[in-house]
């Protein structure tokens, strides 16, 4: 049986940053995968990071071209695993007023049509996101529909919508003491910096304001997500088919 791993990048970024911990990827898979594997045989189709590069005015600032080096230094890690693709959105610069916010658009779109189509052709048997957006969810229930069971693991209970989390047929709270990667003390600035993925223009749900190097999440301004229930665990830039 095979499956194949989604994951919100601006989503799990956010959280690596907030714990200070540089991940190693080469090993993410296999831990996200673990579970699973317990009780069945599984390999890897693909593991699929979603993601956005940094915004670029039409003149770019040294600030500028340094995020956008960054961020092609990681992606070019990403994309050297074995059985790892990436899919990039866009960045869109919007404003409210006086203040001045970015978007990501895309992104959702792009991790979605992507995981019912492989369940759908029957690719997968099993698919593992990590996320924790709503959006997500008329995709999830395309993918049950399919046959294929859904694993979601999410960072905290306050970054995880209760909808998703009902639909989802396993769910996993992320450990982040036993997470892939090594804590960093004192962490230096271009370290946090790498953290974000060479940008610092998307936090974990996709859309930001600036504030200092970090852009805050634009959904920061919707309503305040609902706890959920008991019933969870605990602890493009290139076409990839």
């Amino acid at each position: 049986m095979r499956a194949a791993i989604f994951i919100d990048g601006a989503y799990l970024l956010s959280f690596l940053k907030k714990n200070n911990i540089e991940p190693k990827y080469d090993e993410l898979s296999d831990y996200l995968l673990k579970p699973l594997r317990k009780s069945v045989p599984l390999d890897l189709l693909r593991c699929y990071f979603y993601y956005c590069a940094p915004w670029m005015s039409p003149e770019p600032t040294d600030s500028e071209k340094r995020r956008m080096e960054e961020h092609d230094a990681f992606m070019d890690e990403i994309t050297s695993l074995p059985r790892w693709g990436v899919r990039l959105g866009k960045l869109h610069r919007r404003r409210d007023g006086n203040r001045e916010y970015f978007e990501q658009k895309r992104v959702d779109v792009l991790l979605s049509v992507d995981m019912v189509r492989h369940s759908a052709a029957g690719h997968i048997q099993h698919v593992i996101v990590v996320a924790g957006d709503s959006d997500f969810i008329p995709a999830i229930e395309a993918t049950k529909e399919s046959g294929a069971t859904v694993s979601l693991w999410y960072g905290d209970e306050n970054t995880i919508h209760k909808d998703l989390l009902a639909l989802a047929d396993i769910t996993h709270k992320i450990d982040w003491k036993k997470f892939p990667g090594k804590k960093i003390k004192d962490a230096k600035p271009g370290i946090l910096s790498r953290l974000r993925s060479g940008s610092a223009s998307v936090s974990s749900s996709g859309s930001g304001q600036p504030s200092g190097s970090d852009q805050r999440s634009g959904r920061d301004h919707r309503r305040r997500r609902r706890r959920p229930s008991n019933r969870n665990s605990s602890g493009n830039s290139q076409p990839v088919s």
